[in-house]
């Protein structure tokens, strides 16, 4: 068994619903590991806006 390229956004070959989040993820605050996943039948890119309790305000 071949383990996937940590850098690369999509994993799995010509299956563009899931990723690794660390290569999409544009906010410092987030943190996620390197073999980190999300799978979402509609956009990955959108994983950010899911994140329901992260208050900059507080410092999170």
């Amino acid at each position: 068994m071949e383990i996937p390229d940590k850098n690369e956004t999509f994993p799995l070959p010509h299956y563009k619903k899931l990723c690794f989040l660390k290569n999409i993820i544009k906010n410092p605050n987030i943190i996620v590991g390197d073999y980190t996943y999300y799978d979402d039948f509609e956009n990955v890119e959108s994983f950010e806006k899911n994140v329901k309790y992260h208050f900059d305000f507080l410092g999170d």
